[in-house]
């Protein structure tokens, strides 16, 4: 989501990333207490015991799921990152957690949407509301969650169901989900109505968070380093991030020193699912002291991440330029 305060990664997460000797993780994991927090509104206090989700409008069959329903339902786990459309390029308005939950789907075919509908209208208990067509609700890698990191959904992350559409940004899956409306004439939600996407899928690209020991980030993203010590650049120098792509997994992921003018691959890990961040890794050896204009980009089979990126309420795509210098 868009408004409300954004927290940061914890920095603990990415220096396990920098030991060369060590293999890249196959998961990393947010913690609950770092994992960005976006809302429209101020969090609602929901009672679970009373909680409900209805599917109504043009459905033939019209209902009411509770919280029992879900949690007697078949149970799936799964690990997915979440990014705000407004995460700046850089930014930390992203996380990985590992969700629970069960498919959306036999609800809604239980519920069977009629011929005339084209859209869904899905309400949070914040009165936020957004809309896909109704084909993208239909797939059934789309979830209703109750629990993040193997604990029940905290009120902040939308206690005590939210949904998680695969491949979309956080506006696209409210939190404190009530009412799944389908509707016969396309409508815009809260967000698309103030000109951010209506498609809001997850572009390509890759974000540098390590240089050393240095954490890096949009508003973060000049690094010093001396020559000589445990963290000197004459040792080498480790760069590690992550990678995102909507729907495909990320092919390679390249590190340029020089301003764009040349690019290496970095090493990285395969995670199992497209929907979790590959995480990425670089070490580089220079052999002179100087300035250098470091940058990241991905690559996967929907294209390669540009180096500028001038429409952000798509998401943000471009490349973060981090300007490292090598003391003498």
């Amino acid at each position: 989501m868009l408004a409300g305060c954004g927290r940061s990664l914890n920095p603990a997460e990415f220096l396990q990333l920098l030991d060369v000797a060590e293999p890249l993780p196959q998961h990393l994991i947010t913690p609950i207490g770092e994992f960005y927090i976006q809302s429209y509104a101020l969090p609602p206090t929901v009672n679970a015991d009373t909680w409900k989700l209805t599917l109504a409008g043009a459905v033939q069959t019209p209902l009411s799921i509770t919280l029992a329903d879900i949690l007697a339902a078949p149970q799936e786990t799964f690990y997915l990152t979440m990014e705000c459309i407004g995460n700046v390029v850089g930014g930390n308005q992203i996380g990985n957690a590992l969700w629970q939950g069960t498919p959306l789907l036999p609800w809604l075919q239980k519920a069977t949407i009629k011929p005339e509908a084209t859209e869904i209208i899905l309400h949070g208990a914040d009165y936020y509301e957004t809309t896909l067509p109704i084909e993208r609700l239909l797939r059934p890698d789309v979830q209703l969650i109750h629990k993040m990191n193997g604990m029940p959904l905290t009120k902040p992350h939308g206690y005590p169901v939210r949904i998680i559409i695969p491949g979309l940004y956080g506006q696209k899956q409210p939190k404190w989900l009530v009412k799944l409306e389908a509707i016969a004439k396309p409508k815009r939600g809260y967000w698309e109505r103030q000109g951010w996407s209506n498609t809001a899928e997850i572009a390509t690209h890759a974000l540098t968070r390590q240089v050393q020991s240095t954490r890096v980030w949009n508003r973060q993203h000049q690094v010093t380093l001396a020559k000589t010590g445990e963290t000197g650049w004459q040792q080498g120098i480790v760069v590690a991030g992550v990678a995102i792509d909507k729907s495909t997994p990320i092919r390679q992921v390249q590190i340029s020193l020089d301003g764009g003018n040349t690019w290496q691959q970095a090493e990285q890990n395969s995670p199992s699912s497209p929907h979790e961040w590959t995480l990425w890794r670089y070490r580089w050896r220079p052999s002179q002291p100087g300035r250098y204009s470091l940058m990241a980009r991905a690559e996967s089979d929907n294209g390669l991440q540009p180096i500028e990126d001038k429409n952000y309420r798509d998401g943000s795509s471009g490349v973060l330029k981090i300007d490292v210098t090598l003391a003498s």
